[in-house]
């Protein structure tokens, strides 16, 4: 009871303030003053301060070498066995890139004496007769990674930040990659 005494107490004086420091009324009627309207016309420069500015981009480029193509694949060998093991061997122009599509597909590659490279495939347990797929690329048709949504480059394009332009993502296809066919063959004699 004694907090409600004292809330009460507080809003009274609170209120008996409120009255006594209040507005005071105005002794005289103040007097309308009608003001002209006043029309401005917006200049120029008001106009061309009020368009949106174009934003600035980042100069263009071409995001990867047009018409690139596959690299060309030779088999040397698709039955060349060490320990009753099959693997295949692969001839590929040098700078050649790929990557087993199948996880149970192992592949090494060695540069040879001519320049091309050699890639040699196997399964993990030593199957044999079995196809698996390999991605084989041509690593100069690599298109560079393009950031998007950094604000350098217009929607639908990519900065490439190591060329320091804008492209637009290859849809093409010809990134010069091919997933080939590897047929793994089989050895001589019992298992």
């Amino acid at each position: 009871m004694k907090k409600s005494g004292i809330l009460i107490a507080f809003a009274t004086t609170f209120l008996l303030l409120l009255t006594a420091c209040g507005a005071q009324a105005p002794t005289q009627a103040a007097t309308e003053v009608e003001q002209p309207v006043v029309v401005v016309e917006p200049t120029t420069q008001a106009l061309a301060v009020s368009q949106p500015t174009q934003p600035q981009y980042a100069p263009f480029c071409q995001a990867a070498a047009a018409g690139c193509s596959a690299p060309e694949i030779e088999v040397l060998d698709k039955a060349f066995c060490v320990n009753k093991w099959p693997y295949i061997i692969m001839k590929v122009p040098a700078g050649t890139t790929y990557e087993p599509v199948d996880a149970d597909l192992i592949c090494q590659d060695q540069l040879h004496s001519d320049g091309s490279l050699r890639i040699t495939c196997n399964d993990v347990e030593g199957k044999q007769l079995l196809s698996y797929d390999l991605k084989v690329c041509d690593s100069t048709c690599s298109a560079p990674a393009l950031a998007a949504g950094t604000g350098q480059c217009p929607e639908g394009y990519g900065y490439d930040s190591g060329n320091q332009c804008c492209a637009q993502p290859s849809t093409s296809g010809g990134d010069g990659c091919v997933v080939y066919t590897v047929d793994i063959g089989a050895c001589p004699g019992p298992q």
